[in-house]
């Protein structure tokens, strides 16, 4: 097996999982894979698997430039990995055609095929980095989803959604980011942007339990949370991986946390534990909650379909099958009509959801108050008047595309704080 060979092999039946068989790179199989390589190779590996799933439609684009006939699935997705990376990743031409040839062998592929068009394809690479794509390039659910997209927003996106995401970090008070160790790019008195690309667990800090990670659209809507006293009783209902409690916790309110999954609830005690936030913890099914036990607060981080948070999980556009929004629907309008049985009188909810798409976000708000006349929207108010931040609220919601805040990235997000007024 020649070097580098192997990897790549890895990478491909990671891609091919996901596109053949509706995988996410959480998938357990999948992690199998790539926990069994070392971390210099792990590097490589999502270096190349989450590029191949952003450069997808470009990549397309020079296929059908330069490949006339129709291609199997193992060969469409070795194509896609291989000119990734020699086009947009500029890793030695050579070394990328050996690897896929010998992979096109074993996949039992045609091999010259590959080897062919990747030579012709490295030989002009320089303008095909320039190549372009169009909003009617992305997925056919996408665009039905977002027919009433503007010319801007449609811009916008297509900036934007193949762009790496930046870390944003939050900590437990503004003294521990005064006295933090890297330079930030400031967001608020406890938050800011990693500058600097780092490997975080080995940061002193990190170890010590000063901060976590949590992308600012998801921050955003906890720290204005019009929910203050300490007497308030609030339930994060699906809670992991932790961000939104823990900013609640740092606060010293009333919190108890749930999340349906074992597997993610083990994750979020993990994080606890480093952070030592100590709180009740549950693992039910939220929709089976006891109705008698209110609550004056609940965060419904709802099951969507992330598309909001396209640049970290990019296989939302390479898989082949589209989110199953009638499933996603159901889930989201049962949480929040349960949510309404739990919820005291001036109680709020804060619903939000990872998406921008209005079947996930305003219809599903405005239909939620057309039924129950006992809820209205509460004013989206922003703790400081930073004109920069006033963009992300609209109709007193807050709801972004993927998008830049201090010209660092952002996920797509949506959020509303729903009161309960008798």
């Amino acid at each position: 097996m020649i070097k580098g060979e192997k990897i790549r092999l890895d990478i491909h039946n990671i891609l091919y999982s996901v596109y053949r068989f509706n995988k996410t790179l959480n998938n357990l199989e999948i992690k199998k894979i790539i926990n069994k390589n070392t971390k210099e190779d792990v590097a490589l590996l999502n270096n190349v698997t989450l590029n191949s799933m952003r450069f997808q439609f470009h990549v397309s684009k020079i296929i059908k430039k330069y490949i006339k006939k129709k291609l199997r699935l193992h060969e469409q997705i070795l194509l896609i990995s291989a000119i990734t990376q020699i086009v947009f990743l500029n890793f030695k031409d050579y070394a990328v055609i050996n690897c896929s040839v010998e992979i096109a062998k074993k996949l039992k592929i045609y091999h010259g095929l590959i080897n062919a068009s990747l030579k012709k394809i490295s030989k002009n690479k320089k303008e095909l980095k320039k190549i372009v794509i169009e909003f009617n390039d992305l997925p056919l659910w996408f665009r039905n989803q977002t027919k009433y997209f503007t010319l801007d927003q449609k811009k916008k996106f297509l900036k934007n959604f193949n762009t790496e995401p930046n870390l944003h970090i939050v900590f437990k008070d503004p003294k521990l980011l005064v006295n933090f160790e890297e330079d930030l790019i400031i967001t608020s008195e406890i938050s800011g942007f990693l500058l600097l690309k780092k490997n975080i667990s080995k940061l002193k800090s990190f170890k010590e339990g000063n901060w976590w990670v949590q992308d600012f659209s998801s921050f955003f809507p906890l720290y204005n949370l019009p929910t203050k006293d300490s007497s308030t009783k609030i339930l994060d209902a699906c809670a992991a991986p932790g961000g939104k409690s823990f900013q609640l916790l740092s606060k010293k309110l009333k919190l108890t946390i749930n999340d349906k999954s074992s597997y993610r609830i083990s994750i979020l005690k993990s994080n606890l534990n480093r952070l030592n936030f100590k709180t009740e913890i549950l693992n039910k099914d939220f929709l089976n909650f006891r109705e008698d036990i209110k609550y004056d607060c609940i965060i419904i981080d709802a099951p969507c379909s992330s598309v909001g948070t396209i640049r970290k999980n990019p296989e939302i556009f390479f898989k082949k099958n589209s989110p199953d929004f009638k499933k996603l629907n159901e889930i989201q309008n049962s949480m929040l009509n349960k949510a309404s049985i739990l919820l005291n009188t001036n109680g709020i909810i804060l619903y939000m959801v990872c998406s921008f798409l209005k079947i996930e976000t305003e219809d599903l708000i405005n239909n939620f108050l057309h039924l129950k006349k006992d809820f209205q929207l509460h004013k989206f108010d922003l703790i400081k008047r930073n004109i920069e931040y006033s963009k992300l609220i609209k109709k007193n919601y807050m709801i972004t595309l993927p998008d830049t805040i201090k010209e660092l990235n952002i996920d797509g997000y949506f959020a509303a704080y729903i009161k309960k007024i008798r």
